[in-house]
């Protein structure tokens, strides 16, 4: 370390893992659920940690769960716990959402309600944050401060007593020793020193993922050596949440013809049908797909917050929405990354909580998708335009789940 360098704490223990750590060493049947976006989809640490503790607890049976999604922040995270996770009886769930939420500060509410949600199903579950990085961040720790969105998180994992893992406390300390380079090109290899990403984002697999990976079972070894008593630990769930009025435990995620009308112009789509839907099936058993503006659904409900889970890719169009009869805004489905097709979500802006009538009727008029690459500056995007106009000039929406915010009235 160099003068002047500030020394950050990667590992903050708080409550530990007792319950998890208890079930290992008697080897115990272990569920682990990795809940987060695509660095926790990816066979990264996910995979190499849940190899890490075979090793360590080799009587116990460790079932790890993947669920991952990319792209994807705590606000879908909550509406989505139930199917994704608590429906795994989890022991222990790694919470990785601090890349995607990009310090918003609403991040600090739905990483509160996923906790709440998994604490009031059972007070035995044990949590873990983890918090990745990103090439933008690293000044941040050279200068001795967490991002921005982690030291939120800070805030939710202190008044539950749940332990973090700041990933990008070692990482930062090999790039300042000259033994990592945070982005380099994939075809090009630097003597004496690891490429922890080829897109500033995603570690590489597996030297990027072993950093992450060495750092988490550090912290892991802590916590065993740590317990400071035997037994089932009942973990703190205080009846005020930290963020006052917070609705976001109440999120839930529901077929979309539960609340539903849909026009004559909608086809459902199975994977029976429909190649796209065998793509996704493992997120949806269909999709609801509509190819004509006009075409609409309607939704009534009670709550705070609706949005939609759909598939986008280049042939996406808008939809033109309006609450309680409200004036109409736009929502694209077309977004910079559709140049390919790939899961997406979108919730509207926080309501009044109670009774609302939402219409989405898909848009007459067409987004100038060329535009749209071109001020993200990417080029591959604009070529993929140029080669395949028609994939582009149409107005396609194929919605999967309905998402809500329904706290009590």
């Amino acid at each position: 370390m160099r003068s002047g360098e500030v020394a950050m704490k990667e590992f903050f223990p708080r409550r530990g893992l007792p319950n998890v750590i208890q079930k290992l060493e008697n080897g115990e049947t272990v569920t682990i659920v990795y809940f987060g976006g695509s660095n926790t989809r990816s066979e990264g640490y996910r995979v190499m940690t849940a190899d890490w503790l075979r090793g360590q607890y080799p009587n116990a049976d460790i079932r790890s769960v993947n669920a991952g999604i990319s792209g994807t922040g705590s606000d879908l995270g909550c509406a989505r716990l139930e199917t994704d996770v608590l429906r795994h009886q989890p022991d222990l769930v790694f919470v990785e959402f601090v890349g995607n939420d990009s310090g918003v500060p609403e991040s600090k509410a739905r990483i509160e309600g996923i906790v709440r949600q998994i604490r009031k199903r059972s007070r035995f579950i044990d949590i873990l944050f983890v918090y990745t990085v990103k090439e933008r961040d690293l000044t941040l720790f050279q200068s001795g401060e967490y991002q921005k969105g982690a030291l939120m998180q800070e805030e939710v994992a202190d008044y539950y007593g749940i332990p973090s893992i700041h990933l990008g406390v070692a990482v930062s300390q090999l790039v300042s020793d000259g033994k990592l380079i945070f982005t380099s090109k994939a075809d090009v290899s630097i003597p004496g020193a690891v490429i922890f990403t080829h897109d500033s984002i995603h570690p590489t697999i597996p030297e990027g993922h072993q950093i992450y990976t060495d750092t988490i079972t550090r912290s892991f070894e802590k916590m065993s050596e740590l317990r400071d008593r035997v037994g089932k630990v009942e973990h703190h769930l205080p009846q005020d949440p930290l963020v006052p009025a917070n609705p976001w435990e109440y999120a839930t995620m529901l077929p979309l013809d539960s609340l539903t009308l849909f026009s004559a112009g909608w086809s459902y789509m199975t994977p029976d049908n429909f190649a796209l839907v065998r793509e996704y099936d493992w997120l949806f058993p269909g999709l609801w797909r509509a190819v004509d503006p006009g075409e609409a659904i309607s939704v009534q409900f009670e709550g705070t917050h609706i949005g939609l889970f759909d598939i986008g890719g280049p042939d996406s169009g808008r939809l033109k929405v309006s609450v309680d009869g409200g004036e109409p805004f736009l929502i694209d489905r077309f977004t910079p990354y559709n140049d390919h097709n790939r899961n997406q979500y979108v919730f509207l802006p926080e309501l009044p909580n109670g009774k609302h009538t939402v219409r989405f009727e898909v848009d007459n008029e067409k987004t100038d998708k060329a535009a749209v690459f071109e001020a993200g500056g990417n080029e591959r995007s604009m070529e993929h335009i140029r080669q395949h106009p028609a994939w582009y000039d149409q107005t396609v929406i194929q919605l999967g789940k309905l998402l809500l915010v329904q706290p009590p009235l």
